[in-house]
């Protein structure tokens, strides 16, 4: 039997039969994994809230090398509070967790994907709802801790800086100047301006947020899309909460 000790964020979950639980974890040790969790769905004290979204736990697994590990104990270190009393966040918080967790690596050590999660789940406690501008710098950096950077300032095809008129294309990297390829039309300064939230810390841009044109405020999410090669569940609720509220 093969047993290990992890810290990690909870991420999502699935039933297994009528009484068991799959977790799906991000860990900085482990990256992306899992665990299931016995008995989960008929002793509620055991687990006592521990397994949903956005909780920070302390666990011991164990298992046959090869098998799904069952959790034989857990410990809450965190659990979201103001993140399960708002829409906006509680969805803020599946989309941050779905995207880190689908672009850290299965089973490897991930700690930068960890260290954004526990950032951005930390955001979402604070006194003020993360924005776009937010939202946008988490993607940009997941897909640079990814190994995914996109070109944002030089063309991804010949190398100089990017200059009006250029486009986007997730299949070529990222920006290009319009003679080198095709792809989404844009302006060069709103790569720009998505390169400056890439390497700025969320936590500057919650109080400070900056102005991302609305036809481009799903750009990085379309090329985690592309990355990933299938859509972002979570991306749905959000969406449908920015057509009720322009503002968001």
């Amino acid at each position: 039997m093969v047993s290990d000790d992890v810290e990690a964020l909870v991420v999502g979950g699935m039933n297994l039969g009528e009484a068991d639980r799959i977790v799906y974890l991000l860990s900085d040790g482990f990256g992306r994994t899992r665990a299931v969790a016995r008995g989960a769905r008929k002793s509620k004290k055991r687990f006592a809230g521990m397994l949903d979204p956005g909780c920070h736990i302390r666990l011991t697994r164990r298992g046959r090398q090869g098998s799904l590990a069952s959790i034989t104990d857990i410990e809450l270190v965190r659990a979201p509070r103001h993140a399960r009393e708002d829409l906006d966040r509680i969805a803020l918080l599946a989309y941050g967790c779905e995207i880190c967790a689908s672009l850290a690596a299965e089973e490897e050590p991930a700690p930068r994907q960890y260290g954004l999660l526990q950032t951005w789940l930390l955001l979402l406690e604070g006194a003020q709802t993360p924005g776009v501008s937010v939202r946008v710098a988490l993607e940009a950096k997941a897909l640079t801790f990814a190994g995914f950077t996109p070109a944002l300032v030089q063309c991804s095809r010949c190398g100089l800086p990017l200059e009006d008129p250029c486009v986007f294309d997730p299949e070529s990297g990222g920006g290009l100047h319009q003679r080198c390829g095709s792809g989404q039309v844009l302006r060069a300064e709103v790569l720009r301006t998505i390169e400056a939230l890439r390497r700025t810390p969320m936590r500057d841009l919650v109080d400070n947020p900056v102005d991302v044109p609305t036809k481009e405020v799903w750009l990085m999410s379309n090329f985690i899309r592309y990355q990933l090669g299938r859509g972002l569940k979570s991306r749905a609720l959000l969406e449908d909460l920015a057509q009720m509220n322009p503002r968001r």
